[in-house]
């Protein structure tokens, strides 16, 4: 191929510009299956609403992923040649060039269809001489690298378009796609996916053009950054049928059919008329949630599972773990913090390594004066799962571990069995805040406070890991905070 037919081929797939809003990116199929109303704020949303919200634990995921990704590749192919490119027209065209050369592998490969509104990254191109194509005598198919057990959704279609996008660019379009997991490789194959990727991108257009307004998640993550605060706060204020927990799509739309739109809608519907609508507990949970809401107090569901059992000694408890990094790392317990009411104090026990796991639940252990009179208060079930895993793993404390367990109290189980509250879900992230309760910190949650942690063990700077302990802490305290706030809340009780 000559010079003036690359030229005049960038000319085609670029359509006279470069990528914009426009246009779709491969690597947003994830956002178009399970966020969808995030890519509608793209295009409809006030540009001032946007918060960005760096996700660390993603792009440290990303670096990771690549080194491991790029070392493999290297070993695997070894006169591969990596695109690189100041600008993303540099690297399209670089791409087109090493493709007209006959290059045997080609990574970091950057494909734009413009003209169909598409374009995306290849992990890796690789020649094969089975069949022809624009470029000669071969063509180039596609592997793609997941850091996932199974092949997801979304990742058959993002192969799917990227393969797509290939054929465009060399007039050939390879019957499968390779995608390497975390621990086998599949072939996806283009024409099992083909309908469904056209009527996905049709849906994209669709919500880009304004004539789809997908619905958004619940709050507090009703969409993803930099979308989530604006999100929220629209669910939040027009009342939407997503701040009741448990309903699903089906059900919120049979609500909007019969007349009801709003959480006030359902709280002035009745009892009657949505058992008529929903299957129970649904009605009844959707009626008594809404009422919440409209009278912004905690209704009242079954007397005696709440407050608590007090104790001489109640401590209020959470874990932070890692996830796994690398091949070779593994997932371990790094952290555990403690409210201590009577003390009014947070402790924390921090393990730097896998090894030292087992050593801060000794420490917890010690922690507690006496286990016939002290409460371990906890939010959901995991940090019970964690501890009998660990005696599973551990024979030497296993009875340590399990007297632990034998001293916890899921503070959820008891808040949900007693109340209906006016919040979305009973996670503590949302119901704390119905109450008045706000963690310190807007830029460290759960997967942060990973990533705060990782760097703090490569750096030893201390600030990176006291923005772990302090969102740790405010985990515990929330705990307290909430118990407190029902204790002494206008319960609206309508049995009376």
């Amino acid at each position: 191929m000559t010079e003036n037919e690359l030229q005049t081929l960038f000319n085609t797939l670029s359509a006279g510009r470069v990528p914009g809003k426009q246009d779709f990116n491969a690597s947003k199929m994830f956002s178009l299956l399970e966020d969808p109303f995030s890519i509608w704020c793209v295009f409809h949303a006030p540009k001032e609403e946007a918060v960005p919200e760096p996700n660390r634990y993603e792009n440290l995921k990303i670096r990771t992923d690549r080194t491991v990704r790029d070392n493999w590749i290297k070993q695997e192919f070894p006169g591969v040649v990596f695109i690189t490119g100041e600008t993303e027209s540099e690297r399209f065209k670089n791409t087109l060039s090493a493709m007209a050369k006959g290059e045997s592998a080609i990574a970091n490969a950057l494909l734009w269809n413009l003209p169909e509104n598409t374009y995306g990254s290849i992990n890796l191109l690789v020649r094969s001489n089975d069949a022809s194509s624009i470029w000669g005598n071969y063509h180039y198919h596609i592997f793609q690298f997941k850091r996932a057990h199974d092949l997801k959704e979304h990742y058959a279609l993002q192969v799917c378009l990227l393969n797509r996008i290939l054929g465009c660019t060399q007039k050939y379009t390879p019957a499968n796609t390779r995608v390497f997991l975390r621990d086998r490789t599949i072939d996806v194959c283009y024409e099992d996916h083909c309908d469904r990727l056209a009527r996905e991108l049709a849906y994209w257009r669709s919500i880009r053009d304004g004539k789809s307004r997908p619905e958004a998640h619940k709050p507090p993550k009703a969409a993803s950054a930099p979308w989530r605060v604006y999100a929220n706060k629209v669910v939040a204020q027009s009342k939407d049928l997503l701040m009741l927990p448990g309903l699903n799509t089906e059900m919120r739309q049979c609500l909007k059919i019969n007349g009801m739109f709003t959480t006030d809608d359902v709280a002035h519907a009745g009892l009657e008329k949505l058992q008529g609508i929903l299957e129970e507990p649904h009605a009844t949970n959707s009626y008594y949630n809404s009422l919440a809401y409209l009278h912004n107090k905690p209704v009242l569901r079954e007397a005696g599972h709440f407050p608590p059992p007090v104790k001489k000694y109640n401590l209020y408890f959470d874990f932070e773990a890692t996830e796994t990094f690398t091949k070779n790392n593994v997932s371990f317990v790094y952290l555990i913090g403690i409210w201590d009411k009577e003390e009014d104090k947070y402790v924390s026990f921090v393990a730097k390594t896998p090894e030292e796991e087992i050593k801060i639940f000794e420490q917890f252990y010690d922690y507690i004066k006496d286990f016939s009179d002290t409460a371990l208060y906890h939010w959901t079930e995991y940090e019970v799962k964690k501890m009998k895993n660990l005696a599973g793993k551990n024979p030497q404390d296993a009875a340590k571990l399990k007297a632990l367990c034998s001293i916890c109290y899921d503070l959820k189980v008891s808040v949900n069995k007693q109340f209906y509250l006016p919040a979305p879900s009973f996670s503590l992230k949302a119901a704390a805040p119905a109450f008045g309760f706000n963690w310190r910190q807007d830029d460290c949650g759960a997967m942060d406070s990973m990533v705060y942690f990782t760097n703090w063990l490569k750096t030893g700077n201390q600030d990176l890991l006291n923005k772990v302990l302090m969102y740790n802490e405010d985990d515990c305290k929330a705990m307290l905070v909430l118990e407190n706030k029902l204790k002494e809340a206008d319960v609206l009780d309508l049995k009376k």
